[in-house]
């Protein structure tokens, strides 16, 4: 009986903590990585983007998990961060985003290597795993860095579609770069945003329920090179979380990132922590 007050008590402040997340509008959520896709697919071989992702495979075969023979479904894949090097490594891989934007780039890659991912754009919030075929067929399941896990419905959907491994990742800790934190503060009146719960819930979750996840914490410094347009415009998709700011409020924001961007180009860092933890579905 303690046991499942405790796991309903995690849930509800989940669900609390949540509530104000980035984006919850499906439509605008995939708008947002759709603007976004060009520079994600950019970036891949970007030596600290390889880094990461090396750090992740090499946690992957700590945990016992072969590409070779396997099946994969990477939620919220992206331009194939992950999705790429697994089927390269002669997994079998579903790659499931919401952004067509994202999916175009990995297509293209698909194509151009003749790999053997299975491409579906859909919103994992709303994905039916039944009518899909997702259900306990995969060998792992990935959400890496993913909004698709918003909740703890998205969550226990995903452990749904494993037959063995999970892994999941996200922040545990983020100083904005200092333009949000400006913005946040002398423009919209807010208090800066540095601590996030992405990687705390599920990891307790599960602890209460009765797995033993393998958990990694990670810090990096995370920069970037952006032209001030493009800057200002993620930054009031990124704080607006789907509000529309009001001409007098976006002018005011674009006139910051402009007075700050040398040549044109703004250059942003911040500092963060994250956490990656992989566990057995069927452990307890």
């Amino acid at each position: 009986m303690q046991q499942k007050d405790n796991i309903n008590n995690l849930i509800e402040c989940w669900k609390k903590a949540t509530e104000n997340g980035l984006i919850h509008d499906e439509g605008r959520m995939a708008e947002f990585w759709n603007k976004r896709s060009e520079n994600y697919a950019n970036n891949l071989g970007k030596d600290n983007r390889k880094k990461r992702t090396d750090e992740i495979l090499k946690f992957l075969e700590e945990a016992s998990f072969s590409p070779e023979g396997s099946r994969v479904l990477d939620l919220g894949c992206g331009p194939g961060t992950l999705s790429l090097p697994l089927s390269r490594l002669g997994a079998e891989v579903t790659a499931l985003d919401i952004s067509s934007g994202m999916l175009n780039r990995l297509k293209d890659t698909v194509k151009n290597e003749s790999l053997p991912i299975d491409v579906i754009e859909c919103s994992w919030w709303t994905a039916d795993i039944d009518n899909l075929g997702l259900r306990n067929k995969y060998d792992l399941v990935i959400a890496s860095m993913t909004p698709a896990i918003k909740d703890i419905e998205n969550f226990d959907k995903m452990m749904a579609c494993s037959k063995n491994l999970c892994y999941y990742s996200n922040f545990l800790r983020r100083v904005e770069d200092k333009a949000y934190r400006d913005i946040r503060s002398s423009i919209l009146g807010e208090k800066s945003e540095n601590n996030m719960n992405g990687v705390i819930y599920p990891f307790m979750y599960l602890y209460l329920s009765g797995y033993r996840p393998s958990l990694r914490i990670n810090h990096s410094e995370w920069k970037d090179e952006t032209n001030w347009r493009e800057a200002a415009d993620q930054a009031m998709e990124f704080i607006g979380r789907g509000r529309d700011f009001d001409n007098e409020t976006k002018e005011k924001i674009m006139d910051y990132y402009q007075n700050a961007s040398p040549n044109g180009i703004y250059r942003s860092e911040s500092d963060v922590y994250t956490g990656m933890m992989v566990w057995e579905v069927n452990s307890r």
